[in-house]
């Protein structure tokens, strides 16, 4: 099979990421929004699901299989759909990357030409380590799905240039060249046509927020933080990111939601992806993993938060509290350390280095205390290696990561799911740049989904720790309320809260 890529730059109307009404709502569409560049994609020519083959196993005796489904019109899939048991979904997932590969160009004008867009949830982790899994409440969604987007369409805010990055496959160059064509004349048709109806949001009013469930009663938490601690004391871990579920009622559009919290709360990691299941809606500001084109593996940690004040008095005064903070910066080491022993698996001896140790970034609602880690990958890597040499965030699991994830395991009421993974792409040229899944919705069936909490160490705080983790959540539950009916929005937090 023959591959060919265009590359053009073209005008558009409307900001970039309106587009994506422009095509019919399907399995695999995205938005991602952050830093210089929105990108977008619609149209994959293969999706890949992973789900565990579920076993209750306190233990973690081995790792567990996995059920993939891989199906779509790629024509290296030569239309037949692939279900089977694997050991190892991971490496299903270089199969297709390897297959679907391209020579790319290295100097580009946007960071993404064509490759894999979606998430690997955190469960994951089950089939990559010997780990303890019990049945708990979940979503039902997959513990693993991207979609191989053949052309994506990119707008840089720092120029206002936008590009148009088309990958043609064929039985010939010549074939190849000719699909690549066939499908730039077909968007430029389509997109020069299209007209975008304004997103319905409203003003909700002030200080309220829509009702929601906790699932783990503020009560239980405490209690989760204390046991949490008592592990901590025993030896057991140093620190645990202890991690709890909110459920609310959504009225509205996913995708209005998102529009919300890209004006008012906008985020380094922003994204938009459509599921058959679901829409999950991000405002991550958390670098997982990227690799660059020349090798260099990246990790920005977050650990450490503060709201914003509601004066600039007040707000200096959390933002320097929280830079000198022994206890959160003893957290945010204890991480670093933990992903330069990650990188360090799979980056060249001597490479992994911390440029920048407590950096106070700061986003609408909070504080945020960020390193930044770097490596190269060994020659004989790739971007799959470097995934599974890290996964899962060592930012939402503790340290050291298997014990954390054991005492959480048992701890926690529900599944992480997509919250706690990694979102983003993985490009066919084998580079990859991948969020932390945090301050995200999941919107399913009429209901939204977010998932908060926060590092606990031994003199954590529970009260305090619990409303740390409600404060991650603010900037989420007022886009609910604001994506409402008027008289939805209006409400406040009834008996239902129980946070």
């Amino acid at each position: 099979m023959n591959a060919a890529h265009l590359l053009v730059e073209i005008e558009l109307a409307h900001p970039l990421h309106l587009y994506r009404d422009a095509f019919p709502v399907a399995r695999g569409g995205f938005v991602l929004d952050g830093g210089d560049f929105t990108l977008l994609g619609a149209e994959p020519v293969l999706e890949f699901r992973a789900f565990r083959n579920h076993r209750d196993d306190d233990r973690g005796a081995r790792p567990m299989s996995s059920r993939v489904v891989v199906e779509g019109s790629s024509p290296l899939l030569a239309g037949t759909p692939l279900r089977a048991d694997v050991s190892d979904p991971l490496e299903v997932l270089r199969a297709l990357m390897e297959a679907h590969a391209v020579d790319l160009p290295r100097d580009r004008p946007m960071p993404l030409l064509g490759g894999a867009v979606g998430y690997v949830g955190y469960e994951t982790a089950q089939t990559l380590e010997r780990l303890p899994a019990l049945e708990r409440p979940a979503l039902g969604l997959p513990d693993v799905a991207l979609f191989f987007h053949d052309w994506v369409l990119g707008r840089s805010r720092r120029t206002g240039r936008t590009f148009l990055s088309i990958v043609g496959r064929g039985p010939s160059a010549r074939a190849a060249d000719d699909r690549a064509e066939q499908t730039f004349t077909r968007l430029s048709s389509l997109l020069s046509s299209f007209r975008p109806v304004p997103a319905a949001t409203h003003a909700p009013a002030p200080g309220r927020a829509p009702a929601f469930v906790a699932l783990t009663p503020r009560p239980t938490y405490l209690e989760h933080v204390r046991t949490a601690q008592r592990h901590i004391e025993q030896g057991d871990a140093f620190e645990i990111c202890l991690t709890h579920r909110l459920d609310a009622k959504l009225d509205g559009d996913p995708f209005a939601l998102f529009q919300h919290l890209r004006a008012n709360n906008p985020a380094p990691y922003a994204a938009f992806l459509d599921l058959p299941e679901a829409s999950i809606v991000s405002s991550s500001p958390e670098r997982f993993l990227s690799l660059s084109a020349a090798r260099v593996a990246e990790s920005r940690p977050i650990k450490g938060t503060r709201p914003r004040g509601r004066t600039p008095a007040d707000d200096a005064r959390l933002a320097a509290d929280l830079a000198v903070s022994a206890k959160d910066r003893a957290e945010n080491t204890m991480i670093v350390d933990l992903v330069r022993n990650d990188l360090g698996r799979v980056c060249k001896l001597g490479s992994v280095e911390t440029p920048s140790l407590f950096e106070v970034e700061r986003h609408p609602t909070v504080h945020q205390l960020v390193s930044t880690v770097r490596g190269v990958l060994d020659d004989d890597r790739d971007a799959i290696d470097l995934l599974r040499a890290c996964f899962p965030p060592g930012s939402m699991t503790g340290a050291p990561k298997i014990e954390a994830m054991t005492i959480l395991e048992r701890l926690e009421p529900t599944e992480r799911g997509v919250y706690s993974g990694a979102l983003g792409w993985l490009d066919y040229g084998g580079t990859m740049d991948l969020s932390v899944v945090i301050r995200t919705i999941i919107a399913r069936e009429g209901r939204a989904h977010v998932h908060v909490g926060g590092a606990i160490v031994s003199d954590s705080e529970p009260a305090a720790e619990h409303e740390e983790a409600m404060h991650k959540a603010r900037a989420l539950l007022e886009a609910l309320a604001a994506v409402a009916a008027p008289a939805e929005a209006a409400c406040s937090a009834s008996a239902e809260h129980h946070a």
